[in-house]
């Protein structure tokens, strides 16, 4: 796969309500718990241009968005190791009443610190997930949840470091096509990849470092820019802020940009990067909102249940 020249570039909705028996978030951050005011949410959509590129994504929905009889059947997890990292896989219920059809993925990355489990204790992801399916606001999604295990034990933003960490190269050439080839998934036109805090610039900076991989692409409360102390002299090439405008308009995808109203340590990021990407004429559709709450599951859960939504107005059914 082609790869974005990494040359050093000059310094220049509605939350989820049925979500049962979250637990404590395993991020170093307490879960507010209060929940959003759905007439408190700040939501933006921006499509395409007339003169845009074509849209990566031309699924038409279901008609009438009536979703199938298989939709209701609840999904599970299954939980392997996959050269020493955990990997928690949500599959729906749907994939196993139709064993012909193909289903689209859904990568979601934890933030720093953080593991997998905690896009199900915390995130209440499979609840939501069922819920989203069974109403007909998304599709059938496979949805995977890696860990990290990065070099360093706050390490989860999801790139290949001086330090020694190879979790990049991991993501690209071990995880998705041992998931490609363990399930039915229907490749890189219908691949997204999304992540909170840490974990949304993993998301975004995978993304624009790996043009074509992913079709959707989301960050929850995300950083936008490298860490030095993990990146080193390589941190302004990590650095979404600095390489998006980078990014040729034909390799461009559908991107969520969200943020907690009340995150006030990175929020500020979230707010700038919007500004970024809106400067740059974005070819494809772009949606950001801001919604209450502050760095915690109150914030990402909301913003998680939203993005999907708008998945689902995107994909329609694959």
């Amino acid at each position: 796969m082609r790869r974005v020249n990494r040359k050093r570039i000059g310094m220049a909705g509605a939350v989820f309500a049925a979500i049962v028996g979250a637990a404590a978030s395993t991020m170093a951050v307490k879960a507010h718990d209060s929940v959003p005011d759905p007439s408190e949410i700040t939501s933006v959509v921006k499509q395409a241009t007339a003169t845009a590129a074509p849209a990566v994504v031309t699924a038409a929905p279901t008609p009438s968005g009536i979703p199938t009889s298989a939709d209701s059947l609840p999904g599970h997890t299954v939980t392997s190791t996959l050269d020493g990292h955990t990997v928690i896989v949500y599959v729906p219920g749907a994939y196993a009443a139709l064993p012909t059809t193909g289903f689209p993925v859904v990568y979601f990355l934890h933030g720093s610190p953080g593991t997998a489990e905690g896009w199900i204790t915390g995130g209440g992801m499979p609840t939501m997930l069922d819920s989203l399916i069974a109403s007909g606001q998304m599709p059938p999604i496979i949805a995977v949840f890696p860990d990290d295990q990065g070099v360093v034990s706050d390490d989860s933003y999801w790139g290949n470091t001086p330090l020694g960490d190879t979790v990049e190269t991991w993501f690209l050439q071990t995880l998705i096509p041992n998931i490609d080839s363990s399930y039915r998934s229907l490749g890189a036109a219908y691949r997204g990849i999304a992540g909170l805090s840490a974990g949304g610039f993993g998301a975004v900076n995978l993304a624009i470092q790996n043009p074509g991989v992913f079709s959707w692409v989301a960050s929850y409360s995300g950083v936008f820019a490298g860490p030095d102390r993990l990146f080193g002299s390589e941190s302004d090439a990590n650095s979404p802020q600095l390489t998006i405008s980078a990014l040729p308009a034909a390799e461009r995808f559908p991107l969520f940009l969200g943020q907690g109203a009340q995150d006030t340590e990175f929020g500020p990021q979230t707010t700038q990067f919007v500004g970024t990407v809106d400067g740059l004429d974005w070819t494809q559709p772009l949606k950001t909102e801001v919604v209450p709450g502050p760095h915690s599951w109150q914030a990402w859960t909301a913003e998680a249940h939203d993005s999907l939504v708008w998945l689902g107005q995107l994909w329609g059914r694959a």
